[in-house]
């Protein structure tokens, strides 16, 4: 063997074969993950019809809005 020339045309096929099987893996491991963790964190944050959840603006009842004072209102005491 230390005689004989290397194939390069054969060690580059293998060698873009095994690229192509290791990123085609990481894409699918990758997106399992991301659609796992997405449907996870959407069922978290969005609430069902029918639960019994108020809004956060609705929890406590409507605040009233503060009314701004009209220019040169300003007491001087």
């Amino acid at each position: 063997m230390p005689g004989e020339p290397i194939d390069n045309r054969g060690l580059m096929r293998r060698t873009l074969i095994t690229v192509g099987a290791m990123v085609g893996g990481c894409v699918l491991l990758v997106g399992t993950l991301t659609l796992l963790a997405s449907s996870i964190a959407g069922r978290a944050v969005v609430p069902s019809s029918g639960d019994a959840v108020g809004s956060a603006t609705g929890a406590h009842g409507a605040s009233p809005a503060a009314k701004p004072s009209p220019i040169g209102a300003a007491k001087i005491h």
